[in-house]
């Protein structure tokens, strides 16, 4: 019995790794944040739809959990900018958080950034039903997505935990162009995106690109506006206001020295008054404030593998990684375009040149379709099952109207072959939008 519990709590184990609390390797998303990105893809791709309307097609669809759990994955996305929102979708700016309003009253819709950087090859990568229906394995992104948006990417499950910097996309392309064919110049150490100061060195940013593991120490921002007053701009990652409040819960609730109030709008001002002069001077203010803003956060870039393992990976292998496979997706996309092109080419040669034999032969077997067919197919040295298609697809009168001049579409077979031969380029130019 012990030996069948402990194989249970195993395989729970490693589902909830895999399919509740680490990003994939292969697009940087949660299982749930996939499917909530298809749910919108599907359901709200275009239009703002309700977003009670998404995540039951997400629940009924595709993830059969608890419907708060998609909408809060919903909530996060949308304020990491990867989903737009219309209504109440809370604040997580200020001194506390505001929980967002009920699923019926706020709307969403995908996002162009999203659009353009997950789904453009969309019918190119596997598809698998995991649970329910039909879903995209991972998604043909260009970034990692964990690596984008405004916070961190946490993660806790069966023995590991994640903690996943995020960064700006520019950053990111400078350092992927880096890595792929420019290792000869100065090596670019990119920033984790932060509205904190970042007080460690180089060295130790740089071990999160190269090892993915790192402890970086981050110091809130304040201004001194006059003698009495201070602003508050951020708290670093580490810590809450309330936390840093903790630090001066004598000089609010027992000397009454110092008050606060929180004129937070679109970002992070929490305004620090010195109500007694005499008791709180402006320079030991600071002192302390500067100490309880100040914090560590210790990164570990956990991710779920092919095999659903939990393995350790710095963002340099997440980079490269991602960009490999997308260069795979976009090449198969260019082979699968030049055959459809090709394909066309060769059915409207051969339309030209059963038009004449076409007519002849209806003239001599008006009542007997089948036995032209026969024909024409052995006169063309044709498979029969070719002409047979060609039968199927079209009617007789509209097979005789078809132009079949074949210049545009050789001139875009063409293009396509010259990008396939350029791939990189291609992809670097058209797709990342680089110009060189």
């Amino acid at each position: 019995m012990k030996q069948l519990l402990t194989k249970l709590y195993g395989e729970y184990g490693r589902y909830i790794n895999e399919y509740r609390s680490f990003p994939h390797i292969n697009d940087g998303l949660k299982i749930v944040e996939r499917r909530v990105l298809y749910s919108l893809y599907e359901v709200a791709k275009t239009n703002f739809q309700k977003s009670a309307k998404v995540v039951g097609f997400c629940i009924g669809n595709l993830h059969p959990h608890g419907d708060q759990s998609v909408y809060q994955s919903l909530v996060g996305m949308v304020h990491n900018n990867h989903v737009d929102g219309q209504g109440n979708f809370g604040c997580n700016i200020g001194v506390s958080d505001e929980p967002a309003a009920a699923m019926r009253y706020t709307e969403v819709k995908s996002s162009k950034h999203i659009l353009d950087n997950c789904f453009e090859f969309i019918n190119y990568v596997p598809f698998a039903a995991l649970e329910l229906d039909s879903e995209p394995i991972t998604l043909p992104t260009k970034y990692p997505i964990c690596l984008t948006g405004n916070s961190e990417c946490q993660g806790m499950g069966f023995g590991y935990r994640t903690m996943i910097p995020c960064y700006k996309e520019k950053d990111l392309l400078i350092r992927l162009y880096w890595l792929l064919s420019n290792r000869d110049s100065a090596e670019p150490i990119i920033r984790p995106k932060t509205n904190c100061d970042i007080l460690s060195d180089n060295e130790k940013i740089k071990k999160i690109l190269t090892t993915g593991r790192s402890t970086l120490t981050f110091t809130g921002k304040f201004k001194v506006v006059d003698n009495h007053n201070i602003i508050i701009y951020s708290v670093p990652p580490s810590k809450t206001f309330q936390v840093v409040l903790g630090k001066f819960e004598k000089e609010i609730t027992i000397d009454k020295s110092l008050g606060w109030r929180d004129n937070s709008t679109t970002s992070t001002e929490i305004i620090l008054t010195i109500l007694k002069p005499r008791m709180l001077k402006m320079e030991e203010l600071k002192k302390k404030l500067t100490q309880a803003l100040t914090g560590t956060l210790t990164y570990e870039c956990n991710m779920c593998n092919e095999n659903g393992k939990v393995q350790l990976v710095p963002v340099d292998n997440m980079l490269v990684n991602i960009y490999r496979r997308y260069k795979a997706i976009v090449e198969l996309y260019l082979k699968d375009n030049i055959a459809k092109i090709q394909n066309n080419i060769d059915e409207l040669i051969l339309i030209e040149n059963m038009k004449p034999l076409l007519s002849q032969h209806l003239k001599d077997n008006p009542n007997d379709i089948d036995r032209v067919i026969n024909d024409i197919s052995s006169k063309l040295n044709v498979e029969l099952e070719g002409i047979k298609k060609l039968f199927d697809k079209y009617t007789l009168a509209r097979i005789f109207k078809i132009k079949t001049d074949t210049d545009d579409l050789q001139i875009k077979k063409k293009e396509f072959e010259n990008k396939l031969a350029n791939i990189i380029t291609f992809i670097w130019k058209e797709k990342y939008n680089v110009g060189n």
